[in-house]
């Protein structure tokens, strides 16, 4: 037993002077009294040098296998175990005290209620198990369904898609429309100026025609003269 702190000697160690304490608690009795000159041994006053404290290896050993009770004994655990192992068992132990987890409950139960008190906890809060984000307390618990909710959103937001869809295939085909409208009329303005250019070759041949025709009387009559002329020489 610790002369300090009254327990089980935990990782003990030896002064000069042979008083076995708890490395920790004799540590702190070093540390809080750190403003006297000396720091002397609990027990005997004698002077305490840190760099001769010997850490006893075999009585921590032979500490570890003594067999000691559970501490929670008077909340109703009735093992027993070495204390070595005191760390494993109080980790599981059913009858260990809890704080609830949810916020705002504060409330302490045994590990074996837990269970049964947070199935009635007032304060419980939880994520939706199903990652939609949605923060779950009782009241909404039972209504909550967002796989359905989910479902609802994925048709809305797909006949939306589809209207959009139908609105641009519409938009499409006025467009469609619109460019042959535009084409047709290319086109007759093509054959309108195709027409012209012929009608203005037409012309152009027409007038060559009737001016050449106005020339040829002319050139007959002096031909005629030209050979008149000839025979009066000839004779």
């Amino acid at each position: 037993i610790c002369v300090i702190c009254r327990a089980v000697l935990r990782c003990p160690v030896r002064l000069k002077c042979n008083h076995v304490f708890c490395k920790e608690c004799i540590l702190q009795w070093m540390k809080s009294r750190c403003c006297f000159r000396q720091v002397k041994c609990p027990c005997c006053r004698q002077p305490i040098d840190q760099n001769q404290m010997l850490v006893l290896f075999k009585l921590s050993k032979s500490i570890g296998r003594l067999s000691i009770k559970c501490r929670n004994a008077q909340q109703g655990c009735r093992a027993t175990f070495p204390l070595s192992n005191e760390y494993l068992h109080i980790s599981s132990c059913p009858y260990e005290w809890q704080l609830c987890p949810h916020e705002g409950c504060g409330q302490q139960v045994l590990r074996k209620d837990a269970q049964a008190h947070d199935q009635s906890c007032s304060h419980w809060r939880q994520p939706c198990p199903m990652g939609c984000g949605t923060l779950l307390v009782r009241e909404n618990q039972a209504q909550h369904n967002c796989y359905r909710e989910l479902q609802q959103r994925y048709v809305a937001e797909r006949r939306k898609q589809r209207a959009i869809a139908a609105n641009l295939r519409r938009k499409m085909q006025r467009m469609q429309s619109r460019m042959a409208q535009i084409r047709r009329q290319i086109n007759l303005m093509c054959e309108s100026l195709e027409v012209g250019d012929l009608e203005i070759e037409a012309e152009a041949g027409t007038s060559a025609r009737t001016d050449a025709n106005a020339a040829s009387p002319s050139s007959s009559r002096h031909r005629h003269t030209n050979s008149s002329s000839s025979r009066v020489r000839f004779i």
